[in-house]
């Protein structure tokens, strides 16, 4: 259903959790045989390795839905989307999860630490991106392209494959930036597991992704030219927007004319928005390339994941709702809103506003029990169906683009 699927190899055999030496002293057998030369010996390959910094964002591991790149954590803990949805809805007064979980309702509770599994995830899973990103940029210096036999358009395209890789790096360092504040800091110039990294301060790191965003939207391909779910300079500016958006916090400097100016020329770079607000997320969303800015890509059959928007559909279903309506055979019982969501409405059935997406039926307003499904509206605006009302191509996971 996506337009595009590029082949994900073994790449990161390579490319381990590297921002410590942490590894048995012995134990120094490589996890298979690729090297980096073997990896990155063709246009091609360097195609499939770009997938691979890509897919990070929307798959736990390369060996299906149960395995996890990230070694020391479970599967269920290390998707980057499940993991940075909880972290940014479940802490505000928006939504709630029904499960028991460990670390899930402390979120709710205002009671996270560093011991939380899903904080400790989402943290390694945002250092292992940055780390699949600063390997793919070592590789790709003009030297080693060059030194590989790869010339003309094809080296020409590998240097627009790091502009893209440097955006995905710049990305998630600034969900460290946001959530956790001083992260380690490691770059594609620091060798993997030769010491112990750095921590960088907030206001440092805001510094660095603002010089590092602003010389990246002069090489990123213009707005709405390059392959579906590829990065932009759009995206590039529409960081830079959030970036200057919360710069108070980050540096004790207000940006806010700055997050104007970059927010309009995201405005300005041809997007629009589409006529109907439900078809946003939907299993066909993939069609609506006038308003998608920046997305992680799924598909039933191709990327599966028990998170990502496989997550958010499927637990998002339970009580009185018919699964089948949302091109589902799941229904977990799991995220409601909290009233204060609902409220924003003139009404919850969506008559006076298209965007008020809930089902009512034997669900509760108000929240008694943080573990009962039917104490809250369930909010029904991810389907995994087309415009059409068909079903997305498989009954558990979904097709739904993030955008």
């Amino acid at each position: 259903m996506k337009n595009t699927l590029i082949k994900i190899t073994t790449i990161t055999a390579f490319v381990v959790v590297g921002f410590t030496s942490c590894t048995k002293n012995l134990d120094l057998t490589p996890l298979n045989n690729a090297t980096a030369d073997q990896v990155y010996a063709t246009s091609t390959g360097y195609k499939q390795s770009l997938a691979k910094v890509y897919s990070a964002f929307a798959l736990t591991g390369a060996n299906g839905p149960g395995s996890s790149d990230v070694a020391g954590i479970d599967a269920g803990t290390a998707d980057f989307l499940r993991l940075f949805w909880k972290a940014q809805e479940l802490s505000t007064d928006e939504a709630v999860v029904a499960w028991g979980d460990p670390g899930i309702q402390d979120f709710h509770l205002m009671n996270w630490g560093s011991d939380n599994p899903l904080t400790r995830g989402l943290y390694y899973r945002s250092i292992y991106q940055i780390n699949l990103a600063n390997e793919f940029i070592r590789q790709s210096t003009p030297e080693k392209v060059a030194g590989r036999g790869i010339t003309g358009t094809s080296a020409d395209s590998i240097k627009t494959y790091v502009a893209e890789v440097r955006f995905l790096r710049a990305y998630q360092y600034w969900v460290l930036m946001d959530l956790f504040g001083n992260p380690p800091f490691v770059t594609e110039t620091d060798l993997i597991g030769t010491a112990l990294p750095s921590q960088i301060s907030r206001k440092d790191l805001f510094t660095y992704l603002e010089t590092e965003l602003k010389a990246i939207e002069t090489l990123l391909p213009a707005a709405r030219t390059n392959e579906y779910g590829r990065a932009e300079k759009s995206a590039a500016q529409a960081l830079l927007a959030r970036l200057y958006l919360n710069a108070d916090v980050y540096t004790g400097t207000p940006r806010y004319t700055d997050a104007i100016i970059y927010s309009k020329k995201v405005i300005d770079g041809g997007y629009s928005l589409i006529a109907n607000y439900r078809h946003l997320m939907l299993a066909d969303n993939n069609t609506n390339t006038s308003e998608n800015i920046f997305n992680i890509n799924y598909d039933g059959l191709k990327t599966q994941t028990f998170g990502g928007t496989t997550f958010i559909k499927n637990a998002s279903l339970g009580g009185d709702m018919n699964s089948s309506d949302y091109g589902t055979t799941q229904a977990w019982g799991g995220i409601r809103a909290t009233k204060n969501l609902p409220n924003l409405f003139p009404d919850v059935t969506g008559t006076a506003d298209k965007r008020a997406q809930f089902f009512t039926s034997g669900q509760n307003l108000e929240i008694n029990s943080l573990t009962t499904f039917r104490d809250g509206l369930a909010v029904t605006k991810y389907r995994n169906v087309s415009k059409a009302g068909v079903a997305g191509s498989d009954p558990l996971f979904s097709d739904i683009d993030m955008p």
